[in-house]
């Protein structure tokens, strides 16, 4: 066995102190990135030179293209899949890579390094990452800082908390989609309304609750504290609470009920269809974000839209941008507009209403 010991790996770290640059300023000199002065471009590949840095080889021949990550909440959702459909159309547009991680884990499956850590993002910058896009994720002044400090763009789609001021960030106009399901509901003769909410710290849910709220008052109708309930988006959240809300005595119980997502919607449909409710006649329901679900459902789901396709390939198109030019989205949150999306789920009030 040999005595001599092993050399130690040279890392992008020493090679940026070496330079003077920062860790992402090395590594966006080596990915030739045209931000980039040809003076630190030198100084990044003298210091390789004198240190003997070897970069790993890439694992593909489009290594050198620019590549963004979309970590998401939760990768098991319709919602989320329609938005990583528009970011992969836009980055397949744009000649960008796009790499795929979420932050939602079960017992046993806690990875080595967990997304956004500190060594994920050495990691990611290392490997020619240009930026992030967090979808439904809490966003923190702290994320934010080490974001920066990476040298990496970021932008988050329906931030789950508010964002630090000068996040950039995409959502939809949630508060007039919640104005406009609960007007619609108000329009076809209802006024026991319920609404099924979501996680307290969603600040999306929270808006469309607010617009819910705000219909009740332009109506002059009362607001009802027990005709809500619910902590998450899920079927079982649905469920649970259109099973509260359904078994109220007749008098007291709603004739429509507005679901803060789709799912949400569906576990009320199975509500209803426990109790022997019938829907659009004995019950109206609303749903939110206009998936693929809406349109399976039986009855088809009345929901409002949001653009999720479009919102996913505008993250992509901004994060490019602003991987070029940081101060490019220096300014208010970029909103899209809902539409109400009528279907069959939704009736005139029964006369008892």
């Amino acid at each position: 066995m040999s005595d001599t010991p092993r050399k130690q790996k040279v890392t992008l770290d020493a090679v940026a102190q070496l330079a003077g640059v920062s860790k992402a300023s090395a590594s966006k000199a080596l990915n030739n990135r045209k931000d980039v002065s040809e003076s630190t471009r030198r100084a990044v590949l003298d210091a390789c030179a004198a240190l003997g840095y070897q970069r790993t080889a890439p694992a593909h021949p489009t290594a050198a293209r620019p590549s963004i990550a979309i970590v998401a909440d939760n990768l098991s959702t319709t919602y989320t899949l329609e938005i990583l459909k528009g970011a992969s159309t836009a980055a397949l547009q744009l000649d960008a890579d796009l790499l795929l991680s979420h932050t939602s884990f079960g017992t046993g499956e806690e990875p080595r390094i967990r997304p956004l850590d500190d060594r994920w993002i050495s990691d990611f910058v290392e490997g020619g990452g240009i930026g992030i896009i967090t979808v439904t994720s809490p966003s923190s002044t702290d994320l934010i800082a080490r974001l920066q400090d990476a040298g990496l763009a970021h932008l988050a789609i329906d931030p789950a908390s508010p964002t630090p001021i000068g996040t950039a960030s995409i959502g939809a106009t949630n508060w007039n989609g919640g104005v406009e399901a609960t007007q619609h509901l108000i329009a076809l003769g209802h006024s026991r309304i319920a609404f099924v909410k979501g996680p307290a710290y969603s600040v999306p849910g929270h808006e469309r609750f607010e617009g819910y709220l705000s219909a009740l008052r332009m109506n002059r109708i009362a607001f009802d504290p027990a005709l809500v309930g619910g902590s998450e988006y899920s079927y079982e959240n649905g469920l649970e609470v259109g099973r509260r809300l359904l078994s109220l005595p007749a008098p007291e119980r709603p004739s429509a009920i507005f679901a803060s997502n789709d799912v949400t919607a569906i576990g009320v449909y199975e509500a209803a269809r426990e109790l022997g409710l019938r829907i659009p006649e004995d019950l109206s329901v609303i749903g939110f974000d206009d998936t693929d679900l809406a349109r399976w459902a039986t009855p088809r789901l009345t929901s409002v839209h949001q653009p999720l396709g479009d919102m996913g390939a505008q993250a992509v198109r901004t994060v490019l941008l602003m991987s070029k030019d940081p101060g490019a989205t220096a300014g208010s949150p970029i909103q899209l507009a809902t539409r109400l999306v009528v279907r069959d789920s939704t009736a005139p009030a029964p006369l008892s209403d």
